[in-house]
């Protein structure tokens, strides 16, 4: 009898690498929603025509826009106001608003466009504290109920009112999948012990690297050059470098980080590699778009230091 494993546990195995491999995304609307999530929970479901039209559009513009739309839930929904929330994780500004609503209908009317350019309109509804999303859309994956229920049960033991389970944020194989707002920041293959240390260093502005996918303010290339230069310097301070220029020759990828302690440069240079993956007997999950090893490997790290004459190659 072939024994059924997860395609979470299945990329494990196989060592597939996370670092640098989370979406680009610019703004999120999450909304909260506990009547049932379908494959598809925010294209198919139960909202108002009007609200689920507009929401719609906003997960549909995500090539144009990099606009996340998520659902978002705690459990079986109480009386009172329904909670939204509309994170904004751009290079130069990160932000969270919190907002009650009293009906779906209400949706539509959200002020996305003043909200990510930070009209002062709307400060009032800024939150000084962070949002913890944990994935659990079993529908979409099985992974990511099986893996991302521990997690969320944990979260919320430490941080309460901050965490909310989630639909599908992308990398079902790399469940269990943690994000922190408005940081932009995804963890993946979380376990449960390292569940307190991720929330410490996100409360501390600082990043827990292990486990760190990437930041979703930069494309995927420069995630992953962020991930090899905190490796390689040891600076997790969210606030340590500052991206100065990113480019693309085919498969290679040139990036350029500053240091904001004392304005050294790094230039990463990675090539992009992908590998096709077998297909396993007995795997529970669908593994279409899985069956790909992609991965950034850094090919050089070259330091330039003020006043210097010469690079230091890494």
């Amino acid at each position: 009898m072939v024994e059924r494993i997860f395609c979470a546990q299945l990329s494990e195995e196989r060592q597939v690498p996370i670092h640098g491999l989370a979406p680009l995304a610019r703004i999120w609307v999450l909304v909260e929603y506990t009547g049932a999530w379908e494959r598809s929970a925010v294209l198919f479901n139960d909202l108002p025509e009007p609200a689920q039209r507009w929401l719609a559009e906003v997960a549909l513009s995500y090539e144009t826009r990099q606009s996340m739309a998520v659902f978002i839930r705690r459990g079986p929904r109480s009386s009172g106001p329904l909670r939204c929330f509309v994170a904004i994780t751009r290079p130069e500004r990160q932000a969270l608003y919190a907002f009650q609503l009293a009906s779906y209908e209400e949706l539509p009317q959200l002020p996305l466009t003043e909200l990510e350019q930070g009209v002062p309109d709307y400060d009032s509804y800024l939150s000084a504290e962070p949002l913890y999303l944990v994935c659990t859309h079993g529908k979409h994956d099985q992974c990511c109920a099986k893996f991302g229920m521990p997690i969320y049960r944990e979260a919320a033991r430490l941080a309460s009112e901050q965490v909310w389970q989630c639909s599908h944020i992308g990398g079902d194989q790399f469940a269990a999948n943690l994000v922190c707002l408005p940081h932009g920041i995804y963890y993946s293959r979380v376990k449960v012990p390292e569940v307190a240390a991720i929330l410490e260093a996100d409360r501390q502005g600082k990043l827990y690297l292990e486990k760190c996918r990437g930041r979703v303010v930069y494309p995927q290339p420069v995630q992953a050059a962020e991930h090899y230069l905190r490796q390689r310097t040891g600076h997790q301070e969210l606030e340590a470098f500052v991206l100065l220029k990113a480019r693309q020759e085919g498969a290679y990828h040139q990036v350029l980080f500053r240091s904001r302690m004392d304005g050294t440069l790094h230039s990463l240079r990675l090539v992009e590699q992908n590998h096709p993956l077998a297909a396993v007997e007995g795997c529970r999950c669908n593994l279409s778009g899985k069956l790909l090893r992609q991965e950034y490997c850094l090919l050089e790290h070259r330091i330039y230091v003020p006043q210097a004459s010469q690079a230091v190659v890494g």
